[in-house]
C-alpha cells in the first residue's frame, strides 16, 4: 500500500485472535495502523475480578480507550512526537474514563478495578523510527533484534505456577482441573483460604508449593529481594501484583497505562535510523515464540509449535496461564510492516 503523506510503498500484515476463538468479541488486544505515521499493538490487561465498563471487561475497555486516543492524537496535524508526552496523554484519557464512570475515587485505593493496557508503539518520523514500549508487548526490527520489556515479576508468578503444576498433578488426572487450580494459585497466591481448593489440595500441599516457589525464585532471581518474592508467591496477582504497577521505588516496578502516572524511567524509548529499517513486527505476549520469518504465516507457525510442545506453559514457555482444549493462554496479535 502507499500512504498519503509518505511515498514509501509498504506491505502490512496483521492478525489477532482472542484467547477463546469461539468468542472473538472478547479479544482484549487492539491494533493501530496509521500508514506513514504510526503502528501499535495494545494489550488490555486481563481483568482480575470481573470488573466491567460499558459492558466490557476492564482490560478490553482500556485497550479500546487507548486505541481511540492514539488514533485521534496521532492523526492530528500537530501530533506529538515525544514518547513520554504520548504516554501522558493516554494516561489522562484513562483518568477521564474513571471520572465518567464514577470510579475515580475507588481506583485510588483498589488496583484490581483499574483499567490497564500495555503499549508497543512505533512512530514514523522524517529520519527515524521511534519505538515506545510501556508494558510487555514487543517489537522486532529487521527480523532479528527484539525490543521488549521483560518483567521479573511475571517470572515470579510463572515460577509459582510451574512449581504448583506437579503437586496438583499428583492429586488429579483432569488436565482442565489442573490448569484451573494452578491458575487460581497464581491469581490468589499460596495464602488464600484453602477451603476453595480443599477438594483437591491440602494445607500441606499448599505449603509445599509455597516453599518450592520461593526457593526456585530466590535461586533464579538472586537480585530480587526475598521479601518481594515472598509477597508475590503468597499474595499472587490479585493480592500483590498491583503494588508494583507504575511503582518507581521498587526493583519490580513495571509500566502500565492505567490512568496513573507512569514513571518516565519505566518507559522504554528507542530511536532507530529509518533508512536502516526494512521490517517492523509488533506483537502481544500471546506469542510465546517469534516467527522464523516476517509475516502472519511464520508467526502462526511458531505459535502452533509452542502450543504443541508446551500447551500448559510450564516447561519451555512458563506463564501465569496455560492453554486448554478450548482456550489459548492469552489473546495474541501480530502487526508486520515491510518497507
Amino acid at each position: 500500500m502507499r500512504s498519503g503523506n509518505d511515498t514509501t510503498t509498504m506491505l502490512i500484515e496483521a492478525f489477532s485472535e482472542a484467547k477463546d476463538p469461539s468468542a472473538p468479541h472478547t479479544n482484549e488486544d487492539r491494533l493501530v495502523i496509521l500508514p506513514g505515521r504510526a503502528y501499535a499493538v495494545i494489550d488490555g490487561v486481563t481483568d482480575r475480578l470481573g470488573t466491567r465498563y460499558d459492558g466490557m471487561l476492564s482490560g478490553q475497555y482500556a485497550a479500546v480507550i487507548v486505541k481511540g486516543a492514539l488514533e485521534h492524537l496521532l492523526s492530528a496535524p500537530d501530533a506529538p512526537t515525544d514518547g513520554h508526552a504520548i504516554v501522558r496523554a493516554l494516561t489522562a484519557r484513562i483518568s477521564d474514563a474513571y471520572k465518567a464512570h464514577g470510579m475515580f475515587e475507588k481506583v485510588q485505593t483498589d488496583w484490581n478495578v483499574r483499567l490497564g493496557a500495555a503499549l508497543a508503539l512505533v512512530l514514523v518520523q522524517k529520519d527515524t523510527l521511534d519505538v515506545i514500549l510501556a508494558g510487555d508487548s514487543g517489537v522486532r526490527i529487521n527480523g532479528t533484534r527484539i525490543l521488549r520489556m521483560e518483567k521479573d515479576l511475571d517470572l515470579i508468578t510463572s515460577t509459582l505456577r510451574r512449581q504448583a503444576w506437579p503437586v496438583i498433578g499428583e492429586r488429579t488426572s483432569d488436565p482442565l482441573k489442573q490448569e484451573q487450580i494452578s491458575r487460581r494459585i497464581t491469581w490468589h497466591g499460596t495464602r488464600q483460604p484453602i477451603d476453595s481448593l480443599s477438594d483437591t489440595l491440602t494445607a500441606d500441599d499448599m505449603a509445599l508449593i509455597e516453599q518450592r516457589a520461593i526457593e526456585a525464585n530466590v535461586t533464579d532471581l538472586p537480585h530480587v529481594p526475598r521479601h518481594d518474592i515472598e509477597n508475590l508467591v503468597q499474595g499472587g496477582i490479585v493480592n500483590a501484583q498491583g503494588g508494583y504497577q507504575n511503582a518507581a521505588s521498587t526493583l519490580l516496578g513495571y509500566p502500565c497505562l492505567d490512568g496513573f502516572e507512569v514513571p518516565e524511567h519505566l518507559i522504554r524509548i528507542e530511536r532507530l535510523p529509518r533508512a536502516e529499517v526494512e521490517t517492523i513486527e509488533i506483537f502481544s505476549d500471546g506469542y510465546f515464540k517469534p516467527g522464523d520469518a516476517f509475516g502472519v504465516a511464520a508467526w502462526e507457525e511458531a505459535f502452533a509449535e509452542a502450543e504443541r510442545l508446551d500447551p500448559a506453559k510450564v516447561i519451555l514457555y512458563p506463564s501465569p496461564k496455560g492453554s486448554t482444549a478450548s482456550h489459548w493462554a492469552d489473546d495474541r496479535t501480530y502487526l508486520g510492516i515491510r518497507f
